[in-house]
């Protein structure tokens, strides 16, 4: 196995990436879909938005695989990094560089890969947006081109900072090990403890601004038979990511999600009146939840809410008040 090289800009190519705050932030919409996308047009089981960090690669964006990250000296996506060219390898059992990575001995057993770099600066490439199968594959120039589409609308979503200015600026207070506690692994979700320094942040901004705010509980409740998955944490993980996708699809782009037990979700909305914010509330309270799976297996199940709004708590509400609002709706019997 050959180990992905280290580029010769290292020190500035993670100054950049951390600056953008590329790795370690909360899953979004705009990036799912760029993974959703590719992974219809090519048929493959796995699609990624790769962050290439100091030790490891950080999914941006993941479909079809249960692993927030891989080490980096073992990632394909570190070789698309060090070069910033595109990587095609139509089968890794015949490629000396990669035959005996264990990324391919062992899960998710990548028999056939493909990536282009996502540069966010000049020079400067933050990952590489990748399909990944299972199986030898050969992929023509229309799909090609297609895939290369994608990559360029990624690198503008990992360019822009229209994402969520609230979110950024907590994020840009933590560093690199405080941002990984702050997000849970298997949906890209806030964790609680994250979601409560955002809170306080919303809260105080909210008082400055004059705007209204809301926190919306969020219980996705499935019937057994309306899906099957194959038994094992595996599966479950990828299930679980599977609603945080569907959930977060609700949201507006300022939007946050956290994950606050196994199926119990909280949004966090703004808006600059009541009347917009009950536009945007109405879209996440909907109760029906269905979708289809990677394997084609349709979904369904339904939401039940609960909303908190900053206005019902009077003049002198607080985060912590709001918190607790939503910690009573968890409560068995309350939704």
């Amino acid at each position: 196995m050959i180990a992905a090289p280290i580029p010769a800009n290292e020190p500035m190519r993670l100054e950049a990436v951390r600056a953008a705050v590329c790795a370690y932030a909360p899953r979004e919409e705009r990036f799912d879909r760029i993974t959703r996308t590719a992974k219809r047009l090519l048929q493959v089981p796995i699609a990624l938005i790769s962050i290439v960090e100091e030790d490891e690669q950080w999914f941006r964006s993941v479909q079809g695989l249960d692993e927030p990250h891989t080490p980096r000296d073992i990632s394909f996506c570190g070789h698309v990094v060090a070069s910033g060219q595109p990587l095609v390898i139509q089968d890794t059992w015949t490629d000396h560089a990669f035959a005996d990575n264990p990324l391919v001995l062992g899960k998710p057993g990548i028999r056939s890969y493909v990536g282009l770099p996502l540069e966010i600066a000049p020079g400067i490439y933050a990952g590489s947006l990748c399909a990944i199968d299972t199986m030898p594959r050969t992929y023509d120039d229309d799909e090609l081109l297609a895939l290369q589409d994608l990559a360029r609308m990624a690198e503008t979503e990992l360019r822009s900072v229209a994402a969520a200015s609230l979110q950024k600026s907590l994020l840009m207070r933590l560093d690199l090990a405080q941002r990984r506690q702050a997000l849970d692994p298997v949906t890209g979700c806030w964790t609680i403890r994250g979601f409560r320094e955002l809170l306080n942040l919303a809260v105080e901004q909210a008082h400055n601004d004059n705007t209204d705010m809301a926190l919306c509980l969020l219980r996705v409740e499935t019937e057994a038979s309306a899906i099957r998955l194959p038994h094992g944490d595996g599966s479950r993980t990828l299930m679980l990511g599977w609603l945080a996708q569907l959930l977060r699809g609700r949201l507006p782009p300022e939007g946050a999600l956290a994950r606050l037990g196994d199926t119990d979700f909280c949004a966090l909305l703004s808006a600059p009146t009541a009347l917009a914010l009950e536009r945007v509330l109405e879209p996440v309270v909907q109760p029906q939840l269905s979708g289809t799976l990677g394997d084609g297996q349709v979904f369904e199940g339904r939401v039940r809410s609960h909303v908190v709004r900053l206005e019902d708590l009077g003049p002198e509400a607080t985060a912590n008040k709001a918190w607790a609002r939503v910690l009573g709706a968890l409560q068995p019997g309350k939704s």
